[in-house]
């Protein structure tokens, strides 16, 4: 019986043991990851995945307590992206020189039992704010060697064991004054190699800081970092020597042999405004914001005078008030403050240039303000004009009027005022008329016989009413020797008012019938012009015209034969009377 329990104890625990050994083999297997391999190292499970093509973290076993991948271009790491593959027993993560570019500020989350982790040589040029929330394990960060430019207010949340944080060879230029206070147990802090002109005090007052190392940087030895620099001489924080870069006073200087005394920081004068504009009699408040160190004197100037020796006629109040919470990194505390001045009755003489003049033995500075008043507008009063300006004025208006009629009835005279063209003298086949009269065709009056009248050739028909006009007609005759014909006057015009003329010429022949001209042969017709002063002739343009041989034609120009009368009467002419009419 005894024989039968002791073989069964051995088989449970041959079963066991195996069971057991494969369980705590399976961790080593990564052959499913041609990159990584699996061993124990410093007592430690650790999973080596260095310089492959891994885009992203493996899926190992759950047991992996070192993971190494550096050298992977990983880019980024999204949110939980180590407890969602199962590896939340990590200790140690090794994430340099994997090109991460942005880590998401849960990445880390779950990890609670983490210790180191190193993100060196990357392109983070931005730390996400609690990056290592949840890390409260967490002894070493390293960062070194990424584009960091600042660290903001609680950049890390509370990690009560961190011990060591490596910032060196990054491109820190600012740390807020509340970036580390969350790092109680802080005991190194590297920051050598970054853009650092100063530090704060405040900044670094952590109780268990024992070294910093800040060699690399281009301090500024001015009052910024006089207060930091005395502290940490006397910390005996570190063993570097370290050098003063700027003012081109101190460049070259170490540390240990610039006198606080000297690290000043010049005047800094800003004016609340450039332009007050104010009224007479009332108050105006305006001022300067002022910093520097040691502190300065402040003086108001009035137009380049100093206030106090000026000409300005008004009860005033100056106030100096210390600004506790500048919310400004780069200035001292107490070091800035506002410079105020109250105008209380503001008169005519207080406009002008106001100057903000500060001054100390690091230099001198000023911000100029103008105070503007309104410009006063005079209201000019209006009285009633007088009898003198009213009648200036109408007669005045009279004028004007007589001048405008006197200019318009000399331009209506000139108008009005016509001369008859000279005479010109007729082809031959004008002057074959037949019984022809130069008569005036007239019904108009004495105003009238401004304007010359139209003449016009009629035909001597028995039949016709004599036409009456305002004149009785005048008659010129021209008497010649017998047999021979006196040449027509070289020219003639009609007189104005006399606009009623009959010109004949009168020659005693001998019944010569070859004396006479030949006025019968051939034939023509003139022309009429329109009329406008005279009375409407016998026949106007469109009426028919007698030919001296008798025929009868219808001036209308392009009419045709339908529209003719089918018969044209014949006129039967007398001889030619001893007296023609020349023209």
């Amino acid at each position: 019986m005894s024989m039968r329990v002791s073989w069964a104890r051995w088989c449970w625990i041959v079963i066991f043991t195996t069971c057991t050994a494969r369980t705590a083999s399976d961790w080593l297997d990564c052959a499913h990851v041609s990159t990584c391999r699996c061993k124990w190292s410093s007592g430690k499970k650790t999973a080596t995945c260095a310089s492959g093509d891994l885009r992203r973290p493996p899926t190992l076993s759950s047991d992996i307590q070192v993971l190494d991948l550096h050298d992977n271009p990983l880019r980024n790491l999204p949110q939980e992206v180590f407890s969602n593959i199962g590896l939340l027993n990590l200790q140690r993560l090794n994430l340099r020189a994997t090109k991460l570019r942005s880590i998401h500020a849960d990445a880390f989350l779950e990890l609670r039992i983490l210790v180191e982790v190193d993100l060196a040589d990357n392109d983070l040029a931005l730390l996400p704010r609690d990056i290592f929330r949840g890390n409260e394990r967490l002894r070493l960060v390293v960062l070194s060697n990424n584009p960091l430019t600042t660290l903001v207010a609680d950049q890390f949340p509370t990690l009560p064991h961190l011990r060591m944080l490596l910032l060196d060879g990054c491109r820190l230029r600012t740390i807020h004054t509340n970036a580390l206070r969350n790092l109680k147990s802080l005991e190194t802090i590297d920051l050598r190699r970054n853009q650092l002109t100063f530090l704060r005090l405040i900044t670094f007052s952590l109780p268990a800081l024992k070294t910093m190392s800040l060699s690399g940087n281009p301090w500024r030895c001015d009052c910024r970092l006089r207060e930091f620099k005395d502290w940490f001489l006397e910390s005996k924080l570190g063993t570097e020597e370290l050098v003063c870069v700027e003012p081109s006073t101190q460049s070259g200087n170490k540390w240990r042999n610039v006198p606080s005394e000297v690290m000043t920081c010049p005047p800094e004068v800003k004016s609340s405004t450039l332009v007050v504009r104010a009224e007479v009699g009332v108050a105006a408040t305006f001022g300067c914001w002022v910093h520097g160190i040691p502190k300065p004197k402040v003086t108001w100037l009035f137009d380049g005078v100093d206030l106090h020796n000026s000409s300005v006629d008004c009860d005033m109040e100056e106030i100096d008030t210390i600004v506790e919470d500048d919310n400004i990194e780069e200035r001292v505390p107490g070091s800035v403050r506002w410079v105020n001045i109250t105008l209380y009755n503001v008169t005519s003489s207080a406009a002008g240039e106001w100057t903000c003049l500060a001054k100390s033995v690091a230099g001198e500075a000023r911000a100029v303000i103008s105070l503007v008043l309104p410009r006063l507008q005079t209201a000019t009063a209006r009285t009633a004009p007088g009898i003198p300006q009213l009648l200036g004025v109408v007669f005045g208006a009279l004028g004007a009027l007589a001048a405008l009629g006197f200019i318009a009835a000399v331009a209506c005279w000139h108008l009005r005022k016509r001369t008859v063209p000279p005479s010109r003298s007729f082809m031959d086949q004008e002057k074959r008329l037949i019984d022809a009269s130069v008569v005036v065709s007239c019904d108009r009056s004495i105003a009238d016989m401004a304007s010359p009248c139209d003449f016009e050739l009629t035909e001597r028909l028995s039949d016709e009413p004599p036409r009456s006009c305002a004149f009785e007609p005048v008659h010129i005759t021209i008497e010649g020797t017998p047999g021979a014909f006196p040449p027509p006057p070289a020219e003639f015009a009609v007189p104005v008012p006399y606009g009623n003329i009959f010109i004949s010429v009168q020659v005693a022949g001998r019944g010569e019938h070859g004396k006479y001209p030949d006025l019968i042969g051939g034939g023509a017709t003139l022309p009429r012009r329109t009329r406008t002063c005279c009375g409407a002739p016998a026949y106007d343009n469109m009426g028919p015209r007698v030919t001296a041989t008798g025929s009868s034609t219808w001036s209308l120009p392009g009419a045709s034969g339908e529209n003719e009368p089918s018969e044209t009467p014949v006129l039967t002419l007398p001889p030619p009377p001893p007296e023609f009419v020349s023209l």
